[in-house]
């Protein structure tokens, strides 16, 4: 799906951004892209996502060169962006045309227009919104992303999406991200913070404008010490679960979240007093 080779991004001030990036994203993939402030990774994605011209070496999406200019629209509809700030794709005062402008530009006609932005609306559950600059963060974030499936990619690009929006706001996007990869999108996941990316495949760390460390899922757990030494925020139940492992005891859990934590430490304890009364 995507294949990068030898990227480096060098600013005008001759500062290199990104250096010696070299990655390969498998079609249907859940990759995260992990870093603490000033990594590269933002970077990085403007560079995917062909919003940023590389300074040197391939980014092919789909087989299509992101330096290629005349293949721009074409890169549009195979791969979509959503950016930090929810405002700044959001152009006009209605969400309709807001989910509209892409598809214009796009050459799709009014009636497919109208067909793609009910469909769309249905499935992101925006039905009811109407003007773009009376939602709130989380709202605005969810037409962001409706504006992009609009247009039907296989892959997004998400620039750390939850990064201004309130706790409610983050959970809403999350989840919405976990939906759409399950629907067979590639996601490409941009964050520093961990418990964001536990569903992802793999997780790929950019430190200084490298990749550094590279996970499965499986490994992370065992890599905590590492994640930390590179400024990252690890999950409280994944690092107790750490503490109590370095301590001999070794709980296994497989997913993150406390009331699952929880329950797998409390099944432990009562297997320990059965064996302790046997």
């Amino acid at each position: 799906m995507i294949s990068i080779e030898n990227l480096e991004y060098v600013y005008p001030s001759g500062r290199h951004a990104l250096k010696n990036i070299n990655l390969t994203i498998q079609r249907g993939e859940f990759v995260a892209i992990v870093g603490r402030n000033g990594s590269g990774k933002s970077t990085f994605a403007g560079v995917l996502s062909g919003l940023i011209k590389p300074t040197k070496g391939t980014v092919l999406v789909n087989g299509i060169n992101t330096r290629s200019k005349k293949n721009f629209i074409e890169l549009r509809k195979t791969l979509g962006m959503v950016f930090q700030n929810p405002e700044n794709q959001i152009v006009f005062e209605k969400v309709r045309d807001d989910i509209a402008f892409g598809l214009r530009n796009l050459n799709f006609t009014d009636a497919e227009i109208e067909t793609r932005i009910d469909e769309i609306s249905k499935t992101m559950a925006i039905e009811q919104f109407t003007d773009s600059f009376e939602l709130s963060m989380g709202q605005k974030q969810r037409v962001a992303i409706a504006s992009v499936l609009a247009m039907n990619p296989q892959c997004i690009v998400f620039d750390e999406p939850t990064a201004m929006l309130d706790p409610k706001g983050k959970k809403d996007i999350q989840n919405i991200v976990v939906e759409l990869h399950k629907a067979g999108l590639t996601v490409v996941y941009v964050t520093n913070v961990i418990d964001e990316v536990l569903v992802a495949d793999r997780i790929v760390v950019i430190e200084n404008g490298s990749i550094k460390a590279e996970f499965q899922k499986h490994e992370l757990f065992d890599n905590i010490e590492k994640m930390k030494s590179f400024g990252l925020e690890i999950p409280l139940t994944m690092d107790l679960l750490h503490i109590l492992k370095q301590k001999g005891i070794d709980i296994f859990v497989k997913k993150w979240a406390v009331d699952d934590v929880a329950n797998n430490i409390f099944t432990y304890i009562e297997m320990i007093k059965d064996e302790m009364n046997a």
